[in-house]
């Protein structure tokens, strides 16, 4: 390992997110059917002024990746009554507590506004105040893959036993490879 292979970085946000979510306990468990889950909410991402404008050509797009900075990673629990298979750990979960808490989330654009810099998404799983790092277009074309496998283990979280997934509606989860349903 070299001298630059522990090299840091700086990222600043280009912006935050609105939501009524403060803590991960705010956040209503989507695996009860009777309750939302920040799945099905509306989120408001704020650009700061100079990066507003940079919205423009977004028109058409129905979904954008958002990369954010999961600031409150430290603050978040495993769920009670949660477990993992044993051997899996973080880089096979999408947990919010890593080492580097960067998130990851494609969701649907409702509306979006150059002038104020604002877009307006639903399924954000963002608490307020997150820092949005990036913002990119969701591109099918690229950023599907129709065969992706997951392990079994993943598919018996979905099928209810023991399971925890931040709010992920079963219906529209991709089913691992060979699951009917």
């Amino acid at each position: 390992m070299t001298d630059d292979s522990r090299q840091r970085f700086v990222v600043k946000p280009i912006g935050f997110v609105e939501s009524n979510y403060r803590n991960f306990d705010d956040v209503p468990h989507g695996h009860n059917h009777d309750k939302k889950g920040w799945t099905e909410e509306t989120f408001r991402i704020v650009l700061l002024p100079e990066h507003a404008k940079k919205l423009q050509g977004l028109e058409g797009f129905s979904h954008i990746v958002v990369v954010f900075w999961i600031h409150k990673s430290k603050n978040w629990r495993m769920p009670e009554g949660h477990k993992l298979p044993k051997g899996v750990k973080v880089f096979a979960t999408r947990m919010p507590r890593r080492p580097n808490p960067i998130g990851v989330s494609v969701v649907q654009v409702s509306g979006f506004c150059p002038r104020t810099g604002t877009i307006d998404v639903m399924g954000l799983d963002c608490l307020d105040k997150t820092p949005v790092l990036d913002i990119k277009p969701y591109l099918a074309f690229c950023d599907s893959f129709p065969d992706a496998t997951v392990p079994d283990w993943v598919g018996r979280k979905r099928a209810g036993l023991d399971h925890h997934h931040a709010g992920r509606n079963h219906e529209t989860e991709r089913k691992p490879a060979g699951e009917k349903g």
